[in-house]
């Protein structure tokens, strides 16, 4: 299912205003807009046909008769779940209360990023995993939590990859890479600075790579040769990323998964004899 209302609310911040606005209005009214014509909703939008048909195809659809129809599946199958706001914490809230809110976030961040991530896409990413040389792994901050995450999960069963606590090194990594290999730049923004550095080095050498990123025009994303996108719901004054890390994982647990199951006796022999025996000392 194409998510077009979570695809306009991730966008939005990046648009026009004319076209941010079409975009509020179809969030706000969008039982309303599955009964519309285009030329309808640019009236009660204040705004053209042609910014209309713009907007539905900057979120991946031809037109606005293919946006209406998946709008309207999307409704029948999510109800009003789909207009579900993040909760923010706020001083003096009770530990209850914190415990209600960021659960919620974290829940809606995982059910946001699985309506966009695309099955064809996964399965061209197992692939090249299963055929490449060395899984690259980049990322900085919260995000290098999420490539070493990686990293053990992959090397557990086998397969050849390498990840880099320091800027420099994943450069180093980077620059050595080949065609051979395969990389995957985890980047919530996809604008951080030095893993664009990493992608142009990697694209001279013809890498293939895999960003997993939220759903927003970034150079990262325009980069990469295949996205994986997880929910753009973090807010700006967060100190560090919460929710957004859990779409991370969830999405790397997805490619360890798949990659498992499509070599599934030799994954899990490797499961069994890479397992570490951990003693009782209570016995």
């Amino acid at each position: 299912m194409k998510s077009a209302l979570l695809k306009l609310k991730s966008l939005e911040p990046t648009m026009s205003n004319v076209e941010a606005n079409i975009a509020r209005y179809i969030q706000n009214n969008s039982e309303k807009v599955c009964t519309l014509t285009v030329r309808q909703l640019a009236e009660y939008s204040y705004s053209s046909p042609s910014s209309v048909i713009r907007v539905c195809r900057s979120i991946g659809f031809k037109g606005f008769r293919e946006f209406r129809e998946a709008l309207i599946l999307e409704l029948a199958l999510l109800g009003r779940e789909y207009n579900h706001v993040e909760k923010d914490v706020l001083m003096g809230e009770s530990m209850d209360t914190i415990i209600d809110k960021v659960t919620h976030n974290n829940i809606r961040s995982l059910e946001d990023t699985q309506h966009l991530l695309d099955a064809e896409t996964l399965v061209s990413c197992v692939n090249l995993l299963v055929e490449c040389r060395c899984v690259l792994f980049f990322g900085m901050g919260s995000s290098l939590c999420v490539a070493k995450d990686s990293y053990l999960k992959f090397f557990r069963l086998g397969k050849q990859c390498t990840v880099n606590e320091d800027w420099h090194s994943q450069l180093l990594q980077a620059k050595n890479s080949s065609q051979e290999d395969v990389a995957i730049i985890i980047s919530y923004s996809g604008k951080t600075k030095e893993m664009i550095e990493c992608l142009e080095s990697l694209k001279k050498n013809n890498t293939p790579v895999i960003a997993i990123t939220r759903y927003a025009p970034s150079p990262i994303a325009k980069g990469a040769d295949y996205r994986l996108y997880t929910a753009a719901n973090e807010t700006l004054f967060r100190s560090g990323a919460m929710s957004s890390r859990l779409s991370q994982l969830n999405v790397v647990d997805i490619l360890y998964t798949g990659f498992a199951f499509v070599q599934h006796d030799y994954s899990m022999k490797q499961l069994v004899h890479t397992h570490i025996q951990k003693e009782d000392h209570f016995s």
